[in-house]
């Protein structure tokens, strides 16, 4: 039974893992779409539009933010195992607990700061677009809530499939 719910939960992660990865791909393609747009109007019809780098940044931020916490999944963030490297493997092992209970930390710190930071934005828009601000700012949230889930997933069931 156990055994079940630590696979449906991996399959679970695996799957908002993979949603996630695919929007980073749309966003990334989105957001160069749109800069693509603003060159060509700027420098051929020297009539750039008014909303393309507010979009571009909206659709940027979400793609990075995104891929910081699919990086948590992958193990293939910045770190410096020069430390760990040195270490016995008993006191590495723990080394890296206490490293993946410190960026559930930080990922459950960042959706909670995130999503004050949005809701006392709530009545504000942007310039160009007018679209709502905690559009943009929901993505600290979603960023956050991302690293928690992943760091929780690599602490309690390990590494995903795809790295064991």
């Amino acid at each position: 039974m156990k055994r079940a719910l630590a696979a449906a939960a991996a399959a679970a992660v695996a799957a908002v893992a993979t949603g996630a990865a695919w929007l980073v791909r749309g966003l990334t393609a989105a957001a160069l779409l749109v800069l693509g747009w603003q060159v060509f109007m700027r420098s051929v019809l020297a009539s750039p539009p008014s909303w393309s780098e507010e979009v571009a940044l909206l659709a940027f931020t979400w793609a990075v933010l995104l891929a910081v916490a699919c990086g948590v999944r992958d193990g293939i963030h910045v770190r410096m195992d020069l430390l760990l490297d040195r270490l016995p493997a008993p006191a590495r092992v723990a080394m890296e607990r206490a490293l993946l209970l410190a960026t559930a930390f930080v990922g459950g710190y960042l959706a909670w700061a995130g999503a004050g930071y949005a809701a006392a934005s709530a009545d504000t828009t942007s310039a160009a677009t007018a679209y709502p601000m905690p559009l943009l700012y929901a993505s600290a949230v979603a960023c956050g809530a991302l690293i928690l889930l992943f760091a929780l997933e690599r602490l309690l069931l390990g590494a995903p499939a795809s790295q064991a």
